[in-house]
């Protein structure tokens, strides 16, 4: 193992800066942001979104809302607790019965007495607590301008990291990379990472997010002049990605604006959803989806937002939204051969990486420009919505004649339009979208939220994307990340058995009438998940959950000239407990056990097994986080995705499979009380292989060890 110059200077400047904070050493401890996405449900999500893309994603834009009410806790006796089921922290149900409550009983005095109400389980209150605060019901807070810099908050995040074994993209040298276009890094093996924010009381929030992936090029003098003439323009100083946005909400009939980079949420995401969004998971029954509307771009995914301007107007209940955006994004480029042709791209690449010639090449060849706007009407007990929005691209996107791609989008001008439905009958709620694009593709999802009684919750969801549906900004629940080509029935239920135990889960089946990639033919599946959750007391929480997925795919094997579907299965295991001997101190403890496999050959089993422990003293300014895990799989089929506590807005989600072992510390230390720092090492070792990785990320080595360094000034 290997450290470098560069790596030395980096490590250099932040102990400098950290070194600042020892007199203040003994300063009392504050309460870690991080610790309020430590939550299982948040923590399984992000592992089911891990494991249908194999884009490394920055989930800063999902988890961003809980980290801001973990510092500036909801009062439940206020109008804002409805943001506790936006946050999918609690259901309708147990919404109705708080608000009900506070209505008969004045309020709440204590969150003890949500023990007291219909439908609050302990599990349910331990992971609203995070967030939440009892005080008396106040009105609603004048907007003054004099007071946004006065109170507001400022926020600096500087972050290193770096892989310290060395790969193969950076063994060719950089003088001779254009003799190997696609396999030679041009930059040097550190990431960089630097965010900026302001926020006051989530109203007014300007910020920007700077990110320099490892490979990428530091600085354009270290190219070659070749080089430089060769990938032109792609180059930046310093910083390859950058974003920044300016957002205010609630100023009279103004709901919400912004300028820079931006989301828009809205309905189930059939029709205009441009972020990341929460899916399936053993809890069943939160599968609605509750947009936020138009909200600012905090993460670093460099190909997943608008770019330009977008705003709300309402008054009594009718609201009003337009857009205007105009964003390059990547692609792979396709040179005409003819005057008669034209240029194209083959498709759209999502990775935000800009290490090779290559990838340079195709960064931001793509010009995306999108308008539009959407009505809404709600009340207490109904909300109808409507979308109309056109996308054009500079570059008609060009496919191959791959047979499951006769029906994808090609072309350069798309028009989505749709139609949003909420309707809340008291004990049931109805919620569906339809969507249509300007080729005469058709999508309908729908869905009924059931309370038949307070201890036991159903959903229904039904969904239908046509095979010609078309649409770039789409994100609603689906099995397969194409959106289109689908039909699926979900059911999702929870039920509360006895106090501290619960039973949850669901049943998915889902078709595809089309073919689609690795399945020349119509196909079915299927997804089961049950869960039983148990907490004996307030300090210790288990569960086990079963999962059963079915899917069919291409046979490739002995007769694989005939045309034919194998069937494929996946059964998962996995027990969990986390229980806390003292209050500074949490074990968590984990095991999975998985067995896959495909019609016509053998299985493969895997296990997973790991320790964390997690030191959170009170006055002593240091954390300790702290793991140990053993994995054995069969190999890559049966591998096992497992969500690793990380530095604040870094994430880390791996895929373990073939033999070995993953230990990882994190240190976070409050220097000051304006000032947090991290540090975090993490290390894999294999015992049945003499390389990690592959292609350029090639290390021929048996170990795989990474360093992060993150310093936060709060001001």
């Amino acid at each position: 193992m290997r450290i470098n110059r560069d790596t030395l200077r980096s490590l250099f400047y932040v102990l400098i800066v950290s070194m600042l904070g020892i007199p203040q050493f003994l300063v009392a401890q504050e309460t870690d942001t991080t610790q309020s996405v430590n939550i299982e449900y948040i923590t399984d999500q992000l592992e089911n979104i891990a494991q249908t893309t194999d884009l490394n994603l920055d989930y800063s834009d999902l988890i961003d809302e809980y980290l801001y009410y973990s510092n500036d806790p909801i009062n439940i006796n206020g109008e804002d607790n409805r943001r506790l089921v936006e946050m999918k922290l609690l259901n309708e149900v147990q919404l109705r019965n708080l608000n009900n409550y506070i209505q008969d009983y004045g309020g709440l005095y204590s969150v003890f007495e949500l023990k007291t109400i219909p439908g609050f389980d302990a599990e349910t209150i331990k992971k609203i607590l995070p967030f939440i605060t009892v005080s008396g019901q106040r009105e609603k807070e004048k907007f003054s301008f004099k007071d946004v810099f006065k109170y507001g908050s400022h926020q600096i995040i500087l972050r290193y990291q770096e892989v310290l074994e060395p790969s193969v993209g950076y063994e060719t040298p950089i003088d001779s990379a254009i003799y190997k276009p696609g396999s030679a890094y041009l930059g040097s093996p550190q990431k960089y990472y630097l965010r900026y924010g302001f926020n006051y009381k989530n109203k007014v929030r300007i910020g920007f997010t700077m990110d320099k992936d490892a490979g990428e090029v530091f600085l354009k003098n270290q190219l070659t002049d070749t080089l430089s003439v060769l990938v032109g323009n792609k180059v930046n100083n310093i910083f390859d990605f950058i974003s920044a946005h300016a957002y205010i909400s609630d100023i009279g009939i103004l709901k919400n604006a912004v300028i820079g980079d931006y989301h828009l949420e809205f309905g189930q995401g059939l029709t205009l959803w441009s972020g990341l969004a929460f899916g399936k998971s053993a809890e069943g029954i939160q599968i609605k989806r509750y947009g936020r509307g138009v909200r600012p771009n905090t993460s670093a995914n460099e190909n997943r937002f608008f770019r330009g301007a977008a705003a709300t107007i309402g008054i009594k209940g009718f609201e009003l939204t337009g857009f205007y955006s105009n964003n390059r994004v990547d692609g792979n480029a396709i040179t005409a051969d003819t005057v008669e042709e034209e240029d194209a791209v083959s498709s759209i690449i999502e990775t935000g990486l800009h290490r090779t010639i290559n990838e340079l090449l195709d960064k931001d060849v793509l010009k995306v420009s999108v308008y539009g706007g959407r009505f809404s009407y709600q009340n207490r007990f109904f909300q109808l919505g409507a979308i109309a929005f056109q996308t054009k691209l500079n570059l008609p996107l060009q496919l191959n004649d791959d047979a499951y791609k006769q029906f994808y989008f090609q072309g350069d001008a798309l028009v989505n339009y749709g139609f949003d439905l909420n309707i809340d009958l008291g004990k049931v709620s109805l919620f569906g979208e339809f969507s249509a694009s300007s080729n005469g593709g058709l999508a309908g999802i729908g869905g009924i939220n059931a309370y038949l009684h307070e201890r036991f919750i159903f959903t229904v969801l039904y969904h239908d994307y046509g095979k010609d549906y078309h649409n770039l900004f789409s994100y609603p629940f689906s099995e397969s990340s194409a959106l289109l080509n689908e039909q699926g029935l979900y059911f999702g239920f929870k039920a509360l058995l006895l106090p501290g135990v619960s039973l949850s889960g669901y049943i998915d089946y889902y078709k595809f009438p089309w073919l689609r990639y690795q399945t020349d033919a119509p196909s079915l599946g299927s997804d089961y998940t049950t869960q039983l959750d148990y907490s004996p007391s307030r300090n210790t929480s288990m569960y086990f959950r079963y999962r059963h997925r079915n899917k069919q795919e291409n046979y490739s094997g002995e007769y694989d000239y005939i045309p034919m579907l194998s069937d494929i299965s996946r059964n998962e295991f996995r027990f969990f407990i986390s229980y806390q001997p003292f209050d500074f101190l949490i074990f968590k403890n984990r095991i999975d056990f998985t067995r896959y496999k495909e019609e016509f050959k053998g299985q493969e089993n895997g296990y997973l097994m790991y320790q964390d422990i997690l030191y959170r003293p009170e006055v002593f300014p240091v954390e300790l986080t702290f793991r140990y895990a053993l994995f054995d799989t069969d190999g890559y089929d049966s591998r096992i995705y497992t969500y690793e506590n990380d530095i604040l807005y870094a994430f880390s989600v791996p895929s373990y499979f073939d033999k070995g072992q993953r230990v990882y510390l994190m240190l976070k230390w409050r220097a000051l009380e304006q000032l947090n720092v991290w540090f975090r090492v993490g290390r894999l070792i294999y015992s049945d292989r003499a390389t990690v990785g592959s292609g350029t990320d090639l290390i021929n080595e048996n170990q795989k060890t990474e360093i992060k360094v993150q310093v936060q000034i709060k001001l």
